[in-house]
């Protein structure tokens, strides 16, 4: 018996079925995953956007600033130092927030989220008055890389414009503001449930994530 030929629409079938259609699945899973494993990154007029590698706009910058810790220290927020970094603000207006926030902060995001440097500001306070109990051996007993520091009321509004930030009318307080490692806000999140606690510690991992990557490829071209 001789054998069979295929028929020339049955061989582009085939070709379609074998060939294209897999590769028009793979490109179409390339591009669904360029979104995952990314947060928002807030653009120049303040609203948060899906991040471009590729040809990317500016986003926005958050400026540099500098504060006086409670133990008489400096503590910076400065560009190119390539760390990434949250940012709690709390005003006087809502003092008797200030402890729970403390204790939030420390027990619930930092013991989690451990490569992240942690400046919480408070309004006003240089002398401690507002504490019942000084907070510096707590924050001290958490991470070395939590600093705890005063601003006067015009420097507290400065950070806080700067930040983008307006009180939340359900916490009583600023949300809080998670920074990537070239001073871009990704996100603000409000504290007013358990699962915001949990998702901050994943959002830094995602962030560390997408960094390594780049800086192991600048290290080998360096080497």
């Amino acid at each position: 018996m001789g054998e069979q030929s295929i028929s020339s629409p049955i061989k582009k079938l085939l070709y379609i079925g074998l060939f294209i259609v897999p590769f028009l699945i793979a490109m179409a899973l390339i591009f669904w995953a360029k979104g995952l494993g990314t947060l928002p990154i807030m653009d120049m007029n303040g609203k948060f956007v899906q991040m471009k590698y590729k040809n990317p706009p500016e986003y926005y910058t958050i400026p540099e600033f500098s504060l006086e810790k409670f133990d008489g220290k400096k503590v910076k927020f400065e560009h190119k130092d390539s760390i990434l970094y949250l940012i709690t603000l709390f005003p006087k207006s809502n003092t008797k927030e200030w402890s729970k926030h403390l204790m939030y902060v420390g027990e619930q995001i930092i013991k989690r989220a451990n490569n992240v440097k942690v400046i919480s500001v408070f309004e006003g306070d240089p002398e401690m008055k507002v504490w019942e109990e000084s907070p510096i051996e707590y924050a001290n007993s958490v991470s070395i890389k939590w600093n705890l520091a005063h601003a006067d009321s015009e420097k507290f509004n400065r950070i806080k414009d700067d930040l983008k930030l307006t009180l939340n009318d359900s916490t009583g307080v600023f949300d809080y503001v998670l920074v990537d490692k070239d001073e871009h806000i990704r996100a603000h999140c409000t504290i007013n449930d358990a699962k915001i606690a949990r998702d901050i510690p994943k959002m830094y991992k995602l962030l560390s994530n997408q960094y390594a990557p780049r800086k192991l490829d600048i290290k080998q071209i360096k080497d």
